[in-house]
């Protein structure tokens, strides 16, 4: 696949930039070709078969990750019965038919059929208990609460660059990946940390299944670079009104989703 070259930043280059060429361009380049192949799928092979050493190299990948505070505060699960990839889809199908009988269905519904059968499937688990290695007060006080909610972010965002990194490590691999981020439910969390023997302390934050995919993969849009770039202040051109934001829900974030659950 080639890689497009990037437009110019809407600004120009920063001021203090090097004049000279990138350093390790062509690491940058195999990046960028990884980064641009990694698609999602959410129907899968099922006679394709993930390897222990395929499993090691993912994991090998998103132990690397940056973390806040260098807590890595992830633990990763790796499913292969066949009898708890159907349970954990159950479960999340039964979350999805709540929220829709709700009326939370977010625009549309999702198969979670290729849980049962996509050749890979990981389950992410956070411990936020570690958010107690960031500055605090640690005395109950508001401020000393909002230090403490911060500190849970940058737990969450550790876990995050740990996710992604196991999910272009699968893409360098040649599979397609899905991450399946629906767990807010309190029910949901509850059945899926009994299932899986989950601490009451930690927590599942996403999945993530991976394999060949069964069928073409959609490319989906991507922001340029001046869509989310800004120079020393925000820019407001790349502000989005909640109208702007609704009309985006209805005409685009629709095609994301899998077929209506029967």
């Amino acid at each position: 696949m080639n890689i497009a070259v990037a437009a110019p930043l809407p600004h120009g280059p920063s001021p203090h930039a090097s004049a000279g060429p990138t350093p390790d361009r062509a690491a940058y380049d195999a990046l960028m070709q990884v980064m641009a192949q990694r698609s999602t799928a959410r129907r899968f092979d099922p006679l394709h078969k993930i390897h222990d050493e395929d499993y090691r190299l993912i994991l090998d990948a998103a132990r690397l990750a940056p973390s806040g505070a260098n807590t890595q505060p992830w633990q990763f699960i790796v499913i292969t019965s066949g009898r708890m990839r159907e349970a954990i889809a159950e479960q999340l199908t039964n979350e999805q038919r709540q929220r829709a009988a709700a009326g939370q269905g977010g625009g549309g519904t999702i198969d979670y059929g290729a849980v049962e059968t996509a050749p890979g499937l990981m389950v992410v688990v956070a411990d936020f208990r570690l958010s107690w290695a960031f500055p605090g007060l640690m005395n109950g006080t508001e401020l000393d609460q909002r230090y403490h909610a911060n500190a849970e972010r940058v737990i969450l965002q550790s876990v995050a660059a740990a996710t992604t990194a196991a999910h272009l490590a699968a893409a360098s691999l040649g599979f397609q990946s899905w991450w399946i981020s629906v767990l807010g439910q309190e029910e949901t969390q509850a059945a899926l940390h009994k299932l899986l023997g989950v601490p009451a302390d930690l927590t599942i934050t996403d999945l993530m299944a991976f394999g060949r995919a069964a069928g073409p993969v959609t490319r989906r849009w991507k922001k340029s670079v001046a869509d989310i770039a800004s120079w020393d202040q925000f820019d407001m051109a790349n502000f989005r009104s909640v109208a702007q934001i609704d009309a985006w829900m209805a005409d685009v974030r629709r095609g994301t989703f899998s077929k209506k659950l029967k």
